[in-house]
């Protein structure tokens, strides 16, 4: 009887805890995305199925932190400028980390990591980043990609 007693609780305890899991729903999946950014504009491109949207408009850079370093003999600089995104759907702030390389001719390149902030519209209560690289030309006009992933 002890037995059965016991098979009985467990069988129970299974079945509450299969009863929760579903009545959590189901998880929400990080959606992948892509950012272009030419001068003061960007077009966001969903790259998975999901619930955000193709989104563009302006683009804002501010607030920069720089420091200069080497790495393997390079002269790098390393900066964290926050972006802001205001488009048809909403706004998405990230905080960007980067490292720039001069190159000849008043080129540089640079290449580094984003991470979401805050967001209205679309964009709220997402999270994710991702990696980004670009270019700035000698005129002052600049061109990037960012990719990565945003949730809920």
């Amino acid at each position: 009887m002890h037995t059965k007693l016991v098979a009985l609780v467990v069988f129970i305890a299974l079945a509450v805890t299969l009863a929760a899991v579903a009545a959590a729903g189901q998880v929400a999946t990080k959606q992948r995305v892509a950012i272009k950014q030419k001068g003061g504009s960007f077009v966001l491109t969903p790259l998975k199925p999901g619930a955000i949207k193709a989104d563009s408009g302006s683009a804002a850079f501010c607030c920069w932190t720089q420091r200069k370093t080497m790495r393997d003999g390079a002269a790098i600089e390393i900066d964290n400028p926050r972006m802001t995104l205001t488009g048809k759907r909403g706004t998405l702030v990230a905080r960007n980390r980067v490292g720039f390389i001069d190159i000849p001719d008043g080129w540089s390149v640079f290449a580094g990591t984003w991470k979401v902030i805050r967001g209205t519209g679309q964009y709220a209560g997402l999270a994710g980043g991702g990696r980004g690289a670009g270019v700035f030309v000698p005129n002052g006009n600049e061109k990037a990609r960012f990719e990565g992933f945003l949730a809920p």
